[in-house]
């Protein structure tokens, strides 16, 4: 045991400088930054940092650079999550000039691994490098799996046994494909993170993929019920208390804008399922593929063999289409892997008959698993990397099954092929192959997602149909890689470029990225066969990638959706509700609630519970979020429903309810009583919420008393129903209408007709009712009495001559101002001024307002009654009654 496994050191040369590309040395100074120890600064639990790298940007290569210049002369422990990327990741550290023995913690025999390194999992063996690598202040770098971490804690364990002194901590901890290391504690490899078991004092965590979602559940719910954020996280990395804080970020989008990666686009194959709609599927190229249940041990039978030879045909249009050389297929069994494989030529034989100018003879086509030897894996890769002047072969497709895992090297493909099956670790793994394609190649990598359509549903409508889940945990996938991506496509485009099939050559030119003179601003295309809407894409990933909502939210969204493409915004009444259309766009004579549906979203939205992308969502809809902007709108929709059903009046008991739930006559007396606040002091009603009101009913907050005006009202409903012919003299005290005692009412207001204020006056008189002489003169006596008793001034009467010309001289200064020809508003207000002479003979201006909306209604109304001259008198300024 000891140094003699490595063989007699020497001074080794000094390195030659190693030279990044310019996005690893923006990564490497806040890495050396944040894992070296400040003055007076103490890390019990060691310096931690996370950085996200997009894949195939040199992250490996970065960190290898990153331990040189931490850790020089001490040991380092690189944790990997497979041993193919184990045995590959002894080169990048080689490659990056790192120096002194190298040692594999793995199981791992001499003849898989490089001559100069040997393996071992004995803790002993183990400890003793580390000691030895502090002690002589030598580089030492260990590699190992996550699976074969815990050989390293039981090194220190080991040593405190044998020696009663804790082993030295490691340098540097690097975590590579560092999703790897999270999720549950409980789990084996979860050690890593755990400073009592193995000392570090700096761990790096790496990732190409910070979070790996798992696709929303999508789980019936209770209609209406708030769904909470469905995104279960697999795999979080969210605790800086284990991770440390994320000090660098080179997301998918940015890669690709600074020219690191290819751009690259989603084409959605959108096939016919052939077991629900078998004559649909027998009109696709070859809709299954010869030999299908030949095998003679049955094999074939075991497999959906109709679907694949369709996905084979159409996998084989895009590669003809878009010139496509090297395609990678990923299967979660590997029978299916060969089956794809083997049958792959007699499909491109079919469609070559069919059409020879469009389909090649013979493609290269061959298959790998985990089960195959690494030397034949190597060989069959190396032949997938070849060129067609090798064979003449000018597509050549490789189906592969658990196998071309994360972070292994194997040549540029230029297209994948994903069925949205297996885990989603392995779909986020398959889908890095593609992003690899090196910039310059003038290629564009695609990922080709196949769907298969149930009978019935029709191609495009990814709102509607089910069949397009395998898309949905695609771009959940790529989510993984870089969220913004996903997340930029949940915004609505007006232009509809994201879904009419646009390439991404169209979205991404050469050129463009950091330092160029375009926007630089990755965009990710969709390329459907079928025509989809404009925003159909983005309310798509929003519900049903981003939230994974129930058909409640799914249904209203669509509602939502269809208003918006109608009206422009979501400004949509409480009460109202839309018409549900069944699959084949026809009414089925249900509505469905939009206008509650949007309140139950602003009061979710109040209370903090709506997540982020829902906000941003229904904001590109046009909503509006100000809670009492939301509710005085519910308000306002409500109180038009009453008037429509009240005559025009917002008179409401104050116990009134409406839609069975609704408060509404406490809502309207709360808003009176902001009315009555004066401007610009604490509480004042808003004036457009005044006026949206006041064009419903103009004595919605009448200066008098709430109580009167439905009374009122009670009489102005008499008199309409009895068409204006009602005689109130005759009408006896008894009559109790729509809960007023009108009778006893109408009897009052005509003897206390000259007390009342002009308006109320006016009111009365445009439904035929006005002063009794012998009520006023008893009202009068009794009020003089009254008066007398208590020591006050009888109110001067103002005569209804008196108040004709007030309103005629209103009406002649809106006519003067405004001109002839502008009606007047139903809610205007026209202040009068007039010089007073006072008793001292000192002159004061005086104001007085005057309702003329109302006023010039009240004329129209009471017609009938009025005097030639005053009629002349209205005409000359304008207001002609006919």
């Amino acid at each position: 045991m000891g140094s003699s496994l490595f063989g007699d050191l020497l001074d080794e040369p000094e390195a030659e400088p190693i030279e990044l590309r310019a996005h690893q040395e923006e990564a490497l100074v806040p890495i050396l930054r944040a894992l070296t120890l400040r003055p007076g600064q103490v890390a019990p639990n060691g310096l931690r940092a996370l950085v996200q790298l997009a894949t195939g940007t040199g992250k490996s290569f970065l960190g290898a650079v990153a331990g040189q210049r931490l850790v020089p002369h001490g040991p380092v422990l690189v944790v990997v999550p497979t041993l193919d990327l184990l045995v590959q990741m002894i080169g990048s550290w080689k490659q990056a000039g790192r120096k002194g023995n190298m040692a594999a913690v793995c199981s791992l025999v001499a003849d898989e691994l490089p001559l100069d390194v040997p393996g071992t999992t004995s803790p002993l063996q183990i400890a003793h490098w580390i000691h030895e690598s502090v002690t002589k202040r030598r580089p030492l770098t260990l590699f190992c799996t996550y699976t074969s971490a815990g050989a390293v804690a039981d090194a220190y364990e080991a040593w405190l046994e044998k020696t009663g002194a804790a082993l030295a901590p490691l340098g540097l901890m690097l975590l590579d494909e560092a999703h790897r290391s999270s999720g549950s504690l409980a789990k084996k490899w979860a050690i890593v993170h755990e400073q009592g078991r193995i000392t570090a004092e700096r761990r790096l965590y790496m990732t190409a993929t910070p979070r790996i979602w798992m696709p929303p559940k999508r789980a019936a719910k209770r209609e209406g019920a708030h769904d909470p954020l469905p995104e279960e996280l697999a795999v979080s990395m969210d605790d800086p208390a284990v991770y440390g804080r994320q000090v660098h970020t080179l997301g998918l989008a940015e890669a690709v804008d600074r020219g690191l990666l290819a751009p690259f686009e989603i084409v959605v194959l959108e096939l016919r399922d052939p077991g629900s709609d078998r004559a649909a599927a027998e009109t696709q190229p070859v809709p299954w593929g010869a030999g299908a249940g030949e095998a003679e041990d049955g094999s074939e039978d075991e497999l959906p063999v109709e679907r694949i030879a369709a996905i084979q045909a159409g996998l084989l249009k895009v590669c003809s289409e878009l010139g496509l050389e090297r395609c990678i297929t990923f299967h979660n069994r590997t029978l299916e892997a060969r089956y794809f494989s083997e049958t792959m030529n007699q499909t491109v034989e079919r469609l070559h008959d069919e059409n020879p100018g469009t389909y090649p003879p013979e493609v290269w086509a061959q298959w790998l698993s985990g089960e195959h030897r690494v030397d034949y894996r190597k060989d069959v890769l190396e032949d997938f990397g070849r060129s067609v002047e090798h064979d003449g072969l000018s597509l050549r497709i490789i189906s592969s099954c658990k196998v071309l895992g994360e972070g292994v090297d194997m040549p540029n493909a230029d297209s994948i092929l994903l069925q949205g099956r297996g885990s989603m670790v392995d779909i986020v793994q398959a889908i890095g192959r593609a992003l690899r394609l090196n910039p310059g190649e003038g290629k564009i990598a695609r990922i080709v997602v196949p769907i298969f359509l149930k009978k019935g549903e029709k191609p495009g409508e990814i709102l509607e149909s089910d069949s397009y889940g395998p898309l949905v945990k695609i771009l959940t996938a790529l989510r993984s890689h870089d969220a913004r991506v996903v997340e930029a496509l949940a915004v609505p485009q007006n232009s509809g470029r994201r879904t009419s099939g646009r390439s991404a050559e169209a979205a991404f030119a050469p050129g463009e990225g950091a330092g160029g003179s375009g926007s630089g601003a990755f965009t990710l295309p969709v390329r459907f066969q079928s025509k989809v809407g404009e925003d159909a894409l983005a309310l798509f990933v929003a519900s049903r990638v981003l939230t994974g909502e129930g058909a409640y939210w799914r249904e209203g969204i669509a509602h939502c959706y269809a208003w918006n493409e109608k009206y422009g915004d979501l400004d949509v009444p409480y009460a109202e509700k839309v018409p549900i259309e069944d699959a084949d766009g026809n009414v089925t004579g249900l509505t469905f609630p939009l206008g509650k549906w949007i309140s139950d979203r602003r009061a979710e939205y109040s209370e903090g519970e709506m997540p982020g992308h829902r906000v941003d969502q229904l904001e590109s809809l046009g909503m509006i979020w100000a809670v009492s902007a939301a509710r005085f709108e519910m308000g306002l929709s409500w109180a038009r429903t009453w008037a429509r059903e009240h005559y025009g009046s917002l008179a409401v008991p104050a116990r009134a309810l409406i839609g069975n739930d609704f408060a509404l006559g406490q809502w309207l007396a709360r808003l009176r009583t902001a009315a009555e606040v004066p401007a610009g002091e604490p509480g004042e009603l808003n004036p457009e919420w005044r006026e949206a009101l006041a064009e419903i009913d103009p004595y919605w907050a009448p200066r008098w008393p709430i109580a009167w005006q439905r009374a009122y009202v009670a009489a102005r409903t008499w008199w309409q129903e009895a068409d204006g012919r009602v005689d109130w003299a005759a009408l006896t005290p008894e009559t109790v209408f729509e809960g007023e005692q009108l009778g006893h009412w109408v009897a009052a207001q005509r003897g206390m007709f000259a007390d009342l204020e002009q308006e109320q006056q006016d009111l009365l008189v445009a439904i035929g009712i006005e002063e009794d002489p012998a009520l006023a003169q008893a009202a009068a006596v009794k009020k003089a009495r009254k008066a007398a008793a208590a020591g006050r001034p009888k109110k001067p009467a103002v005569s209804q001559a008196d108040r004709f010309a007030l309103g005629v001289a209103a009406l002649a200064q809106f006519v003067a101002r405004e001109g002839r020809n502008r009606p007047v508003p139903r809610a205007h207000v026209e202040v009068l001024e007039r010089v007073v002479v006072g008793p001292d003979a000192v002159e004061t201006t005086e104001t007085t307002p005057i309702k003329l909306g109302s006023w010039v209604g009240n004329q129209r109304t009471r017609r009938g009654s009025l005097s030639e001259e005053q009629i002349a008198a209205l005409a000359e300024h304008g207001l002609v009654l006919g």
